[in-house]
């Protein structure tokens, strides 16, 4: 790697970035559980996967209203709980009168925003044993996971 092409806080970012990207498709992996597709047809496969995604951007819309106001992003918020949630009560939205709506849908937003992801706090790096070539087994070893500074 260029040290003069790159600098170190603009790999981290990337760093950074890639991993909420990763998240972002673990949480349709298996949140949406979009790897267990139903469908035979080309077509209705396509079908499945527009809907999921639409599902996922629906659940990321109510997540970014839950977060509104408050000193924490959408990405602070749990996916998945927010996503269980929603399922939990959509029954009740569906056989609710239209002037408790807005009450309903504010205690749903309530209850998304204690569903708040668990920083790891008091983590620091780098870690023990980070700068070292790991021996994996059978003549194989595994580079430094962590970036050196100078």
């Amino acid at each position: 790697m260029n040290a003069d092409r790159f600098r170190r806080d603009e790999l981290v970012d990337l760093y950074h970035r890639r991993w909420s990207i990763e998240t972002i498709y673990r949480e349709w992996k298996h949140g949406l559980d979009i790897q267990n597709l139903r469908s035979h047809t080309p077509v209705g496969i396509l079908k499945e996967v527009h809907a999921q995604l639409l599902l996922s951007n629906l659940v990321r819309w109510i997540m970014t209203e839950a977060s509104e106001d408050n000193p924490f992003t959408p990405l602070d918020l749990s996916f998945l709980t927010t996503l269980t949630l929603i399922k939990d009560r959509v029954s009740t939205f569906i056989h609710a009168c239209p002037r408790d709506m807005t009450k309903l849908y504010q205690q749903l937003l309530q209850d998304i925003r204690t569903a708040r992801i668990r920083k790891r706090p008091g983590r620091s790096y780098p870690r023990p044993n980070d700068h070292k070539t790991k021996n994996k087994g059978w003549g194989y070893y595994q580079l430094p996971a962590r970036i050196l500074r100078n």
